[in-house]
């Protein structure tokens, strides 16, 4: 199993959270950085007829040295790729730089409320404060501690000051500002919950992801080797079979043990092409499975379909029909598979077809520069709600179940699957009691124009 999945989930849960923290704070801080020098400027702008211009200068300029600072380790890390492990120690210095420049922030406030500004002044400074609140925030959400550390440190110097000095108006703005704190730290911790709540779901859905994959992997493994170990009976049971039906070492007594030899040759037979398409399935599920491409006429395609399902046709008393476009190009394509898709369906409409009913293969270039093979029958036709669920592997139409008819229903699964392979499709379309027509679309680029034949040539 992959190392990643060895991993204890709930270690990946903390990590991937740490890694979400740190680029969700990430993405906030050139916007950060600056609301810290405009909003200080402002400030100290409102507060310059005060007689303490060092002060005011002296913290404007510790704002725009850390902001700068700020801007420059974000413009340097921007390109970085995606980190695969935070650690908790990472998380811990994000909260004492919250916690730093929370304090540049109360110093700041602190000194402003030390010198007793006006009402007016006091107003601006609570607007400012509360706004760089919201700021702090929309970047520290997913980080309460370090959030608490910001506004902890921001709010304290002048909270200290307007306790001991303070007057009614100085106590109403406080209070505001504390309801209106506590509103943001119990939002950041509802918040976060549900952050770390939808990364923890993903992760899960990934693992399960991950778990089913693993557990198709094996039970394709598990159906090829079975497959193979079922094949080496069948041919020698198939074989003895024939033998015994032909009577190749002389005369069997008993006729009945002829009629016995032959159900036994054509159940054999019915085994072997199950087992075939359940290896067919299981190589396009692993991704083993590949195409022998050349270039092939349609021509000769659906001439070898009518040889190889002419008899089951004639047997059922139905006639088979073809009519190509004339002067169809040639197609790109593994000629083996498509005529095994080719059959498979034509082998389904002989199946599901009345006696006196007509099998119709038609080929001819669509609309979007493609080939089309049509197959299409007067059968008894697909109800409309199944359409889509006979193309699932082991799915077939309750109507073929009510008339037990034989079939395991991965007929079209595969063909579909075959036709993937090529990029190309295949559609359903049916008129209850009317019948059935399938497309098999090949895609534009595996028909072979003219002038690539030409160029070819």
């Amino acid at each position: 199993m992959d190392q990643k999945h060895d991993k204890p989930l709930a270690a990946e849960i903390a990590n991937a959270v740490n890694i979400e923290r740190l680029l969700t704070m990430s993405r906030h801080q050139p916007v950060a950085a600056i609301a810290h020098i405009f909003n200080a400027g402002l400030l100290a702008y409102a507060s310059w007829p005060s007689k303490q211009p060092i002060f005011l200068i002296s913290v404007l300029a510790l704002f725009c040295i850390t902001s700068v600072r700020q801007l420059f380790a974000w413009w340097r890390n921007r390109n970085r790729p995606r980190p695969h492990h935070v650690s908790d120690k990472t998380i811990r210095r994000v909260v004492w730089w919250a916690a730093a420049f929370g304090l540049l922030w109360g110093i700041l406030n602190g000194g402003l409320v030390y010198m007793q500004p006006s009402p007016e002044l006091l107003v601006i400074i609570c607007a400012v404060y509360v706004g760089m609140s919201a700021g702090s925030f929309l970047m520290l959400y997913t980080i309460p501690s370090a959030l608490a550390a910001f506004l902890f440190c921001s709010v304290s110097p002048a909270w200290t000051i307007i306790l001991l000095r303070g007057t009614t108006f100085d106590y109403v703005l406080a209070a505001y500002t504390l309801i209106y704190l506590g509103f943001l730290f119990v939002s950041a911790r509802f918040t976060q919950r549900s952050f770390v709540e939808g990364i923890a779901l993903r992760l899960q859905n990934a693992e399960l992801a991950y778990k089913a994959d693993a557990a198709n992997r094996a039970k394709s493994r598990f159906l090829a080797n079975m497959s193979h170990e079922l094949r080496t009976p069948l041919n020698a049971i198939n074989g003895f079979a024939e033998i015994i039906q032909l009577q190749f070492k002389g005369p069997i007594g008993n006729p009945q043990y002829l009629e016995f030899a032959k159900s036994i040759v054509e159940s054999g037979r019915h085994l072997v092409s199950l087992i075939d398409d359940i290896l067919d399935i299981s190589k396009v599920e692993s991704g083993r499975a590949t195409l022998e491409e050349r270039a092939v006429q349609p021509q000769a395609i659906i001439d070898q379909v009518v040889r190889l399902t002419q008899s089951s046709a004639e047997k059922a008393h139905q006639r088979i029909e073809s009519h190509l476009q004339s002067e169809l190009p040639s197609i790109f394509v593994d000629e083996r598979k498509l005529c095994q898709v080719l059959v498979n369906l034509v082998s389904n409409a002989v199946k599901f077809t009345p006696a006196g009913g007509q099998i119709r293969l038609e080929v001819r270039l669509n609309s979007e520069g493609g080939m089309s093979f049509l197959v299409g029958d007067t059968g008894a036709g697909i109800p409309a709600d199944e359409l889509q669920e006979v193309l699932k592997p082991f799915m077939r139409s309750k109507d073929v179940e009510r008339r037990q008819l034989q079939g395991t229903g991965l007929g079209l699964h595969l063909a579909q699957e075959l036709m993937k392979l090529h990029g190309g499709a295949l559609a359903l379309s049916s008129t209850v009691g009317q019948g059935t027509v399938v497309n098999v679309s090949i895609p534009a680029s595996r028909v072979i124009t003219a002038a690539q034949q030409k160029a070819a040539g």
